[in-house]
């Protein structure tokens, strides 16, 4: 009836370790994520790299505001918004060219940002709200 299986048990990761390679993936592509965030998102998409990433890098775990800070940031490399006029994404990602080596760097890095996020999803219980908010 009830699961009480540990996450750590479900995802072979502990939630410190999940969030170490979060924290690990932020670090490493760190100014390519700040860049890919001003292409897409002109200063606000700067902006919220910034509040995403320097709540990764702070010593303790990660807020709620940081997490949603990160599913926001995934949504603008993913490019969730660029079909409606009334966002900036849309204007930003229409001058984008198609063949430029930069289109293949935001989509690793999008692939890399959404695997380190689901693996820290599925490792700590108390963000499965964030996780099922952005999967709807």
């Amino acid at each position: 009836m009830f699961d009480f299986t540990p996450p750590s048990e479900q995802t072979g990761l502990a939630p410190s370790d999940a969030f170490d390679e979060l924290r690990g993936f932020v670090e490493e592509h760190r100014e390519g994520l700040f860049a890919a965030a001003e292409l897409l998102g002109a200063t606000p998409g700067l902006r919220l790299a910034q509040a995403a990433l320097d709540g990764v890098v702070a010593p303790q775990s990660p807020t709620r505001r940081t997490m949603r800070a990160l599913a926001d940031l995934l949504d603008l490399l993913m490019l969730e918004h660029v079909h409606d006029p009334s966002r900036i994404e849309a204007a930003r990602f229409a001058r984008i060219d198609p063949a430029s080596p930069v289109v293949e760097e935001i989509c690793l890095l999008a692939d890399g940002l959404e695997t380190a996020l689901a693996s820290y999803w599925q490792a700590t219980p108390a963000n499965a709200s964030l996780a099922e908010g952005r999967a709807a």
